[in-house]
């Protein structure tokens, strides 16, 4: 254990850690665990080490779903991945938030209700009818998987192939609303792991920079740098089939989804698990990558969302459209400052 400052005496001190048993509130009840305290050396008082408090939290938790015979993380996960399906995936093919599968499986205790589904769940018999009802919510890729897992058949690598030629396969076609580019998927991955590498990086402020990303490239050099198509959705422009590819970086672990909170706000982060490879990008595009990185890097989600709105790009679109590429030059944001 580090030396830590002791809020009682004000001292640097190396905590003694002592066996005690303490109690917990747990959802209205009182939990008795044995916890591993820290105490000041010094004056004797207890001091809160995080690492301590979480292994305490934990058990307290624990306990509290062994009282109520409630599915624990690890079981959670067992089943989810008995489909092959992705935290996102899950929650919503049991029709809950994107993130609440994530909480769960975190450590977060699930109410009554969530747990009787979450054994349902566990019957294929069950999750083929969820398929049937929700099924809707999933990606065409998704959605194979998990047809894949109830039929027994272990063709899932050829189900996402499959459904990857059929988005990719021609790599569509060069014009002006892939910015005179064919859709290259590598270099596609490769921005979205890039920014992925940035703090916060939230699935609404993802979308606006590889957006901007993109036009900025085509408005420098008549040429996208991804050949991604956008669609002028509610919040601002989003790559097509941005959902697939996302989920097939998860999956292939080159990025990965974390909850984010902040008092009674909350929300999925995309978090890169490795560098980008550069190695993709000319250096004009790595010039592009790190500007419009470093320029939006303190806007928050919604300050980026008001300002694609304000690009011509996105207001002469009509809703869930196509946006041309040709209105990259009346772009509001420029290498030049």
């Amino acid at each position: 254990m580090e030396t830590t400052l002791c809020a009682a005496c004000r001292k640097a001190v190396l905590p003694v850690v002592e066996s005690r048993t303490e109690a917990y509130p747990v959802r209205g009840e009182t939990i008795e665990v044995e916890a591993q305290v820290a105490v000041c050396p010094e004056c004797g008082e207890d001091m809160s080490v995080e690492e301590l408090d979480r292994v305490t939290l934990h058990r307290a938790f624990a306990e509290y779903r062994r009282r109520h015979d409630l599915c624990s993380p690890e079981t959670i996960r067992e089943i989810r991945e008995k489909y092959g399906l992705s935290q996102r995936a899950f929650s919503l093919i049991l029709g809950w938030g994107e993130i609440t599968v994530h909480r769960y499986e975190a450590g977060s205790i699930q109410d009554a209700a969530h747990d009787a589904q979450l054994r349902m769940a566990a019957d294929p018999r069950n999750m083929a009818l969820l398929l049937a009802a929700n099924g809707s919510r999933l990606t065409p890729r998704q959605r194979a998987q998990l047809e894949n897992a109830l039929s027994g058949g272990r063709e899932e690598a050829t189900a996402a192939h499959d459904e990857y030629e059929r988005l990719f396969g021609d790599r569509g076609s060069a014009d002006e609303y892939s910015g005179y580019r064919f859709f290259d998927f590598a270099k596609f991955s490769e921005m979205v792991v890039y920014f992925a590498g940035l703090p916060r990086m939230f699935r609404t402020k993802l979308n606006k920079l590889l957006f901007y990303a993109d036009f900025l490239s085509f408005k420098y050099s008549t040429v996208s740098m991804s050949g991604a198509r956008y669609l002028a959705f509610e919040r601002g422009p989003v790559p097509q089939h941005y959902d697939w590819i996302a989920e097939a970086l998860e999956e292939r672990g080159d990025i990965r989804t974390l909850e984010w909170t902040d008092g009674h706000k909350s929300g999925d982060v995309f978090q890169s698990t490795r560098a980008a490879d550069t190695s993709v990008f000319t250096e004009f595009e790595l010039r592009i990558l790190e500007f419009v990185g470093s320029r939006f890097a303190r806007m928050t989600s919604k300050e980026l969302v008001d300002l694609s709105h304000a690009e011509k790009a996105y207001s002469e679109t009509a809703p869930k459209r196509m946006i041309s590429y040709h209105w990259a030059g009346e772009l509001s944001v420029s290498l030049e400052g």
